[in-house]
């Protein structure tokens, strides 16, 4: 084994025989009521049982002509809203016996005495607050109107009702035996403060007192501890860095009720010291260490053991990219530190145009042409620093404009371009056409496949690589996409209503011929036909589209019905279902069919409905069926026909 280790492992040794033999030494407190040592320097004063009492007093008196500055940590149990009664640190000259029950907690009844307690249930006769609360009394008094209230109550914590939480809180009482005057502070907040001749005013000018906690429970009840304080802390300079190559300077900050006769410093880098102040410490890399540090009393308490992870991290190596610099655009600067050890924390950004920040990756406009010297310090969290400079151009941004107009579909759109900044070089011009078309000329003409409207844009991209603004375009493509209706048939005579269809406003129709129309310019012109007829219809725009289509109507003898003799359902696509034709009948009532046998195999009331030949799924047997059709002609008027016809296979 190395010498260092083993003078590291003897002085360890040798620091646990001597703590473990102090720790046995006799307390130098009287126990009484429900008290117990939960610790060297801990004491239980109640356990969360109702009724009980519990005082520790230091058999060792002290002089009040001495000033005295106490630390101890309090806990005043977990239950809030049923939780009672409270601690209180006594001052009293008739002995180590003493204590009381419920709202005494601990003090009520010694005289003389004073008493600084923390009281944590409202008793209406002794005019507490609702709240959680701290007072100084005498003469065991805990009425607060009385005369022996000497100071508060306040809340026993600032900014707090309720110090029933579960936590240790520092109460620190301090006097100044000289000015006379005690200050009383929870979690180094103060709290209390009272001028008063103590030795004089309250114990008939006996300056030795004994000093100790008391605390009591009554229907309710909360386990109640104090410890007289052994604390260790250790603290870093505010202007401490902790990079690789810099010594570590720390300090101790430990608070103890008692003498701090003892430490035990460990870097965690195998480096140990047993004063109080240790050297300034020199990790040999960078990386994460834990800190740690023990401390004993001249009582034989040994704290318990502070951790203070601490990271000696690398230096960074700034750097930063960014975009081309162009006049009136919103610039992102990407920070591009690299850093092996430790974390990033504070960005320190100067942009040489008067624009400043402290993000990470900001945001910043230049709004003239010209050089900049922009300027970035990085700082990590363990305070390593490192920055970089880069000087750049900052050019000018082209402007431009754009134009295009609506066409009908089949024609093409001319798109103009126009550039605003001509003594600015371009090199690229940008269309995107709305359709994923995109074209790279100033001028253009396009046609478009479908109608629609189209969202068209156009930007530009000067030589030194600056971005336009971007031109939105809309354009819109009319088609009129003409319906002039399906194909149909009617009766000879029979009024037909015709329908036609077509994208847009403010149509003009024209149908040609106009044999049988009663008005050759309407959308839905009436024709009355006596033959065959083939319709021509042609839709202007007001912007000067044009479409057409054609309607064929078949005019049959009828009203009747048109039913064939045969059919043969092979799937060729000929005569494959056996259906009607009906000329003149809008409303069918029934068609139907039977085989021989007189079974139904067939039956619907749609005009447009036939038989496939099937019944139930199955194909039906080749032969001679019987059917019968029955419907109302376009007057209303009911009639039927039937026959057979014959199934091939």
């Amino acid at each position: 084994m190395p010498l260092m280790g083993k003078l590291i492992w003897l002085i360890t040794g040798l620091l646990c025989i001597q703590i473990i033999a102090l720790g046995q030494l006799q307390t130098p407190y009287i126990l009484n009521g429900t008290a117990t040592q939960r610790t060297c320097n801990c004491y239980v004063l109640t356990e969360d049982i109702g009724n009980s009492s519990g005082t520790v007093w230091n058999k060792n008196k002290i002089d009040l002509n001495n000033s005295f500055d106490y630390y101890f940590d309090v806990n005043l149990g977990c239950k809030d809203d049923t939780g009672a009664d409270g601690i209180a640190f006594v001052l009293q000259t008739q002995g180590t016996n003493l204590g009381s029950t419920g709202q005494g907690i601990g003090f009520k009844g010694i005289s003389p005495s004073l008493g600084v307690i923390i009281d944590t249930w409202q008793n209406d006769d002794e005019n507490d607050p609702s709240f959680d609360h701290l007072a100084i009394q005498m003469n065991g008094v805990a009425d607060h109107l009385s005369a022996n209230n000497l100071a508060g109550p306040v809340t026993a914590l600032n900014g707090s009702d309720n110090i029933e939480d579960c936590n240790w809180h520092i109460l620190r009482i301090k006097w100044d035996a000289t000015a006379k005057q005690m200050d009383v502070s929870m979690d180094d907040v103060p709290r209390l403060s009272l001028q008063k001749d103590l030795v004089k005013d309250i114990f008939n000018n006996s300056p030795l007192v004994y000093w100790g906690f008391g605390a009591g429970t009554g229907g309710s009840s909360n386990k109640q501890q104090f410890c007289a304080a052994l604390r260790p802390q250790l603290e870093f300079d505010n202007s401490q860095i902790f990079c690789d190559g810099t010594p570590v300077t720390v300090g101790d900050n430990s608070r103890s009720f008692g003498t701090i006769t003892r430490w035990l410093w460990d870097f965690g880098d195998g480096t140990t010291y047993t004063v109080s102040q240790p050297p300034p410490h020199q990790y040999a890399k960078p990386g994460k260490y834990l800190v740690t540090m023990v401390i004993e009393d001249n009582s034989g308490c040994v704290s318990d053991t502070m951790k203070q992870p601490v990271t000696i991290g690398t230096y960074p190596v700034a750097d930063f990219s960014m975009p081309v610099l162009c006049t009136g655009k919103q610039l992102q600067f990407k920070d591009e530190t690299t850093l092996s050890v430790g974390s990033l924390a504070y960005w320190n950004w100067d942009f040489g145009n008067g624009q400043t920040s402290d993000t990470k990756d900001p945001v910043v406009t230049y709004t003239a042409t010209g050089s900049y010297d922009i300027h970035l310090q990085v700082t990590s969290k363990e305070g390593c620093t490192d920055e970089i400079q880069k000087t750049l151009q900052a050019y000018a941004t082209p402007a431009i404009s754009a134009t295009g107009e609506n066409a009908c579909l089949g024609f093409a759109v001319q798109f103009i371009g126009t550039d605003l900044t001509p003594a600015i070089a371009l090199q690229e011009w940008h269309w995107d056409l709305g359709n994923g078309t995109t074209r790279g000329t100033q001028l253009l003409n396009y046609t478009y496949p479908e109608g629609g409207n189209y969202q068209a844009s156009l930007y530009t991209v000067s030589t030194d690589n600056c971005v336009s603004n971007t031109v939105v375009v809309p354009v819109s493509i009319l088609d009129l996409h003409v319906n002039a209706g399906r194909d149909t048939l009617v009766a000879n005579g029979q009024p037909l209503q015709l329908n036609a269809v077509a994208n847009g406003q403010n149509l003009q129709y024209n149908w040609s011929p106009d044999n049988g129309l009663d008005n050759s310019h309407s959308s839905a012109p009436m024709a009355y036909l006596q033959s065959d007829q083939t319709y021509y219809l042609t839709v202007t725009s007001p912007e000067g589209c044009i479409d057409k289509d054609t309607l064929h109507v078949k005019v049959y003898k009828g009203p009747e019905f048109y039913v064939p003799t045969a059919f043969s359902p092979n799937n060729d696509g000929r005569n494959d279902v056996f259906h009607a034709i009906s000329p003149g009948v809008p409303a069918l009532d029934f068609f139907c069919v039977w085989s021989r046998w007189g079974q139904e195999v067939f039956r619907t009331q749609s005009l447009t409905t036939g038989w496939d030949g099937t019944f139930k799924g199955i194909p039906s047997e080749a032969g001679t069926y019987v059917w019968m059709i029955q419907g109302k002609d376009y007057l209303g008027r009911t009639f039927s026909r039937k026959g057979t016809v014959t199934l091939v296979r």
